[in-house]
């Protein structure tokens, strides 16, 4: 798969691509790259400079110097065309070359400053760095205020939200949602004691910790979806067959993602919910 948005940002690339070592790969020692991680192998490299056979034809031209991630130690493997007509290109993983990931583990490759980096580590790992709603850590700060009717405790509250976020634009979409969960209008709300309304959080489907890469504001009242506590977390914290659930289910309900040039593939690659291959 390639590299989304998120994980550009956390390597300091613009191409890269990761997928899952599977045990058989593990164990025998080699993986078969994708059309992406070929494409990056191929454009780093050059085609006419990967060996075509098994390793032992030419040791020379097979083995080929990669960073490895995160310390960016040099170390070597082989690449091959095991086939004369060169439709399948074969990585060759070893623990004397320091770089045999265990199978599970999320492996990948990106190109950065004329190096190619190499790396992996465990897939819980992998989305957990990988997930833009990381970065938001005064979310809690945010809900509070959309359900408090306290002026001055709004204030403070407001003092220390990281993002500019705009209650009253949440609250007009809980108006218009008609104080229901958008995910499902059916899921019981309790009454919050501060407001006196059904109590609902506000979730920014595009995250707004990529605002610096949208021209458009991502507190918009498109952006934003009314859930009910469970599916507030469930988006945040659940297993991905489950978050991927609401999120495409919510990025159906207003089709304006193509404003910001993203699909529904974009977005469970925001939130590390993806099907990792």
């Amino acid at each position: 798969m390639l590299f989304g948005t998120i994980q550009k940002r956390k390597f300091g690339t613009i191409t890269g691509a990761y997928s899952i070592v599977t045990d058989r790969e593990h164990y025998d020692s080699q993986i078969t790259l994708t059309d992406y991680e070929a494409k990056i192998v191929i454009s780093h490299f050059g085609k006419e400079n990967i060996n075509v056979g098994n390793v032992q034809s030419n040791r020379l031209l097979s083995s080929k110097q990669f960073r490895l991630f995160p310390d960016g130690e040099t170390i070597n493997l082989n690449i091959v065309y095991p086939k004369p007509e060169k439709t399948e290109l074969r990585l060759y993983i070893s623990s004397r070359a320091k770089f045999k990931p265990n199978g599970g583990a999320v492996w990948f490759m990106f190109c950065k400053n004329d190096d190619i980096w190499i790396g992996a580590m465990p897939e819980d790992e992998w989305r957990s760095e990988s997930s833009e709603l990381r970065q938001d850590k005064s979310d809690e700060i945010y809900q509070n205020s959309i359900n408090d009717i306290n002026t001055l405790r709004i204030a403070k509250l407001k003092e220390h939200d990281i993002y500019t976020r705009d209650r009253k634009i949440a609250i007009k979409r809980m108006e218009l949602s008609g104080y229901t969960c958008e995910f499902d209008s059916s899921h019981k709300l309790f009454i919050s004691r501060f407001s006196k309304k059904p109590y609902l959080e506000a979730h920014h489907l595009v995250p707004m910790g990529l605002q610096g890469k949208f021209p458009k504001p991502l507190d918009a009242i498109q952006n934003i979806f009314c859930l009910c506590p469970f599916c507030h977390r469930a988006v945040h914290h659940a297993v991905e067959p489950l978050a991927r659930n609401i999120i495409e289910n919510l990025a159906l309900k207003r089709p304006f993602l193509e404003d910001f040039k993203l699909d529904i593939p974009d977005l469970f690659n925001l939130y590390a919910v993806e099907e990792i291959k």
